[in-house]
């Protein structure tokens, strides 16, 4: 029904209740001192999808409330999402969770002096509480990155902080805090950090 030299749009497809997994980040080096909301889904049968690739385009993003009517929360540009792969929804700075790093202490200790006299390297000890807040209601899965300034380091958590907060060494400069957060939760990750300084690396 479409004449030469003519054009028409049509649906590619239609499908409902696409799982998807909602995250929330943290990294003051790429954010700010925001999180910042993700949405990923992975172009597969598992999501309702995986029939063929998901060309570019602007995906918008809604809210169901509790009336069933539908608000909307925002929208953004996609990529072409291959068969298989894990398509990622930047939504941006996520205002009902709150993540604030605050540096608590600091010292220096364990000083290496020269043959001058002068100090050759020393330890600089950092203690950091990370206050997490969740003013969402449902659940916040959140992932808080902490980065170094060099490779020459060690981190341990504070003993008030619960166990189940453990951190992964994701590569020689950078950790990260996995946490969930229940509706309206306050929690608290308080760690040391030693950095070793000049001579200070050698005897780490």
């Amino acid at each position: 029904s479409i004449e030469n030299g003519w054009a028409k749009r049509l649906p590619s497809f239609e499908t409902c209740d696409i799982p998807v997994r909602n995250l929330y980040r943290y990294e003051e080096e790429r954010w700010g001192t925001s999180a910042w909301r993700f949405l990923f889904f992975k172009n597969d049968k598992e999501h309702k999808l995986g029939a063929t690739p998901l060309p570019d385009g602007r995906v918008k993003i809604y809210r169901e409330l509790a009336d069933t009517h539908l608000s909307y929360t925002g929208g953004l540009a996609a990529k072409y999402i291959p068969v298989g792969q894990e398509a990622e929804l930047d939504l941006g700075a996520a205002p009902d969770v709150k993540v604030e790093a605050l540096l608590v202490n600091e010292k220096t200790e364990n000083y290496l002096f020269g043959d001058n006299g002068h100090v050759a390297g020393f330890d600089r000890v950092l203690s950091f509480e990370i206050k997490i807040e969740n003013n969402r209601a449902l659940p916040a899965a959140i992932e808080i990155m902490r980065n170094m300034p060099h490779p020459f380091w060690e981190i341990e958590n504070a003993p008030k902080t619960p166990a189940a907060y453990k951190y992964e060494k994701v590569d020689v400069d950078t950790v990260k805090y996995a946490l969930a957060a229940k509706p309206g939760d306050k929690q608290t990750i308080a760690y040391t950090l030693r950095l070793f300084e000049g001579a200070r690396r050698d005897k780490k």
